[in-house]
């Protein structure tokens, strides 16, 4: 079948490689012959059933398909052998042209096609280049996958809930929506945020972090969208804002909730339409990055306060992944203390009393990991010795005591008795029993009414 005559080629060295030969033709086992003398291990196998039983037990990672009458059914084994195997670099060997009605194969599956008759030292090339192609692709999935793995198993914890948490990370990693983070301070939120941008597709662009409530109001604007020079006392060059810098990457706004409103407007105004004017500047920037935003404040509180505007709480609460509390998993809370403590000791010999860990577990950590962590700090420093008592902790007991009847901000969670109960500790004096329960006075007021509570 062969209408050029080769020497066989000089094979020291050569190491031997496998491919998967799919042909229903009676020229398959001259094809494997010849591929041998190239150093290729031929599996030949004329069903999609064949192949996928010698599949499981050899590494493959290209394979050929020899087209003839019956591409149809051989298009069909093929879709079954790439679900099971769909690693597999696809090549064709074929008598048919382009302008053949089965010229959407070469499209469909193949990487490379050779006509008969075979020039097999182009076809041993192609199938080396291939070879080595296939080599990188599984290489690069691994080390994604391993970089995955590893990011995630930052996230410590075994309690159902950090879980869901990791299963929901790795989910909203692989979208370009706009994210919101929502859950008490110290839960980890600006984390999280860090971990969706490493695992995503923009994890080679720059992650911008920003703190709204920790801009001076009069530099909001400039800092995030950017100012040309001179357009204001001060502005002696240009400034590139940090929703420009975050070009290709991730912009994170953490505490969203602090934005003054005529600001919301402005950013609204981006999610809509991707373009920022930098302040003293009429010509539109189009930004391209990754939008995640975080808060502790319950947004539908804000918007019913006006504090927060409702068309931006609509269009940044498009996919919502909520941080759980410490207290959500107090079960974990000594696993976590214990690492905190390997790595602050920092090969020093260290325990905990087992006073410091009755008021570890007692404690409700309304400080979140954050606390748990600089508590942990402070005990390394004023323990005198290797073995850390509860004192050196710091936590007051009447702290704990109050952060035991501090509440989430699921407000269903509410109920008469626990609003009686704030009210009576605080000689009636509502802000304090709001104070109390971690809640604003509206919100508390509301909660009155929907209890049926008369003043």
């Amino acid at each position: 079948m062969c209408s050029q005559q080769h020497n066989k080629p000089h094979l020291a060295n050569v190491r031997q490689r496998t491919l998967l030969l799919l042909s229903r033709a009676d020229s398959a086992q001259t094809i494997s012959d010849k591929l041998s003398q190239y150093a290729w291990q031929c599996l030949l196998a004329s069903t999609s059933q064949q192949a996928i039983v010698l599949l499981n037990s050899h590494q493959v990672r290209i394979a050929l398909a020899q087209i003839d009458s019956h591409s149809h059914s051989l298009a069909t084994d093929i879709r079954h052998i790439q679900h099971h195997f769909p690693h597999l670099l696809w090549q064709a060997l074929t008598e048919h042209t382009l302008e053949h009605p089965c010229h959407w194969l070469f499209a469909a599956h193949f990487i490379d096609y050779h006509h008969l008759p075979l020039d097999w030292d182009n076809v041993n090339r192609s199938l080396g280049h291939a070879e080595g192609m296939a080599k990188l692709l599984a290489e690069g999935a691994a080390s994604i996958e391993r970089h995955e793995i590893d990011v995630l198993h930052e996230i410590q914890g075994s309690h159902p809930c950090i879980a869901q948490l990791k299963q929901d990370i790795h989910k909203l990693a692989h979208t370009d929506e706009t994210i919101l983070l929502s859950g008490e301070t110290g839960t980890g939120k600006s984390l999280c945020a860090r971990w969706l941008h490493t695992l995503s597709r923009r994890a080679e662009g720059p992650f911008v972090s920003v703190n709204c409530g920790a801009l001076p109001a009069s530099l909001i604007q400039s800092t995030l969208f950017g100012h040309e020079k001179g357009a204001f006392t001060g502005a002696d060059k240009r400034y590139i804002g940090h929703i420009e810098q975050a070009e290709g990457g991730t912009l994170f706004l953490d505490e969203i909730a602090d934005l003054p409103l005529e600001l919301q407007v402005n950013l609204l105004h981006f999610l809509d339409n991707q373009h920022i004017l930098r302040i003293g500047s009429s010509q539109p920037i189009k930004v391209d990055c990754q939008l995640i935003f975080a808060t502790h404040i319950d947004l539908e509180n804000a918007v019913e306060e006006g504090k927060f505007r409702e068309d931006l709480y609509h269009r940044i609460n498009v996919l919502r992944l909520h941080i759980p509390s410490l207290r959500d998993y107090k079960s974990d809370i000594m696993m976590l203390a214990e690492q905190f403590l390997h790595n602050t000791a920092a090969g020093q010999k260290r325990q905990f009393a087992d006073d410091a860990v009755e008021s570890i577990c007692n404690y409700s950590w309304p400080g979140n990991v954050r606390e748990l962590q600089n508590r942990v700090r402070r005990a390394m420093i004023m323990s005198d010795g290797p073995i850390i008592h509860a004192d050196a902790l710091g936590i007051p007991s009447h702290l704990g005591k109050l952060a035991r009847t501090a509440l989430p901000l699921n407000a269903a969670q509410l109920d008469a008795n626990v609003l009686f109960k704030a009210v009576a500790d605080n000689h009636n004096n509502i802000s304090a029993a709001a104070k109390q329960l971690k809640i604003s006075r509206s919100t508390f007021y509301r909660l009155i009414k929907k209890c049926n509570i008369q003043r």
